[in-house]
């Protein structure tokens, strides 16, 4: 039997290289994002597997786009078995330097349109009695970051968001996990660790690490398809630090 996983943020960093790995594992792809090119030059890389991989343009900050995708996805394939949600940004500002409207992009972004979509795919899962649904979150979820209270709010709920998805679908056999990556050398990683001025925190972050080394996306991939496969039946509702052994040490 087909499976199908709807993946947003698909088109570059953590998202590409999970659907890369769902797709070596001969799951279908659905991939959302704002560039139609980039989501197509991750779309062909997918096939090479020989899946199927449906692409949809979609601003997920705006809630009349949210649901425009999920009714397009859902007129696609009506039975998605899995919902990564990954789409997220950050914005490195002091709180009492930020913009509300930076803050309301981050909030919307990160948590509501997790909110939003899942609540219309999970209907489906419910009715086939099977789903798993994970979301992407932050190492920062659990800490106080200078510059990051934005997003260490918008995954803080995310979190949250995530154990009431767990009690309240466990029931009909949907899994909802979060994963929380320490640094992640990705585009927006690289936008904020990559600026001289954040040199010294990084490399005291980096200390922390008993591992030696910050997170990759195949690290986050190889997670995301692990709460995805079968193998996982029994964890639900949690949040997962994914962080070489970080919070292990003071």
């Amino acid at each position: 039997m087909k499976k199908y996983a709807l993946i947003t943020g698909g088109s570059k960093g953590l998202g590409r290289s999970i659907a890369l790995k769902f797709a070596q594992n001969k799951v279908n792809i659905g991939i959302v994002g704002r560039n139609a090119d980039t989501l197509e030059n991750t779309a062909k890389d997918v096939r090479v597997y020989g899946v199927d991989c449906h692409v949809f343009v979609a601003d997920l900050s705006r809630v009349d786009e949210v649901k425009k995708l999920a009714k397009e996805a859902l007129s696609k394939v009506n039975t998605w078995d899995m919902l990564v949600n990954n789409a997220g940004f950050a914005k490195q500002k002091p709180l009492l330097e930020m913009e509300l409207t930076d803050w309301e992009y981050i909030q919307d972004l990160n948590l509501r349109s997790v909110f939003l979509l899942s609540q219309q795919i999970v209907p489906q899962m419910i009715e086939q009695k099977y789903g798993k649904v994970i979301n992407i979150s932050s190492l920062g979820a659990f800490y106080g970051t200078y510059g990051l209270g934005a997003y260490g709010v918008s995954k803080a709920a995310l979190n949250q968001l995530t154990r009431t998805m767990a009690v309240e679908w466990g029931p009909h056999n949907i899994q909802c996990n979060a994963i929380c990556p320490t640094i992640v050398m990705t585009d927006m990683g690289k936008s904020i660790w990559g600026k001289p001025e954040n040199l010294k925190m990084k490399n005291a972050f980096l200390e922390k690490i008993p591992s030696g080394r910050f997170g990759s996306p195949e690290d986050v991939a190889d997670l995301a398809w692990f709460l995805a496969s079968d193998q996982s039946g029994f964890i639900n509702g949690q949040a997962i630090p994914l962080e070489g052994g970080k919070m292990a040490q003071p």
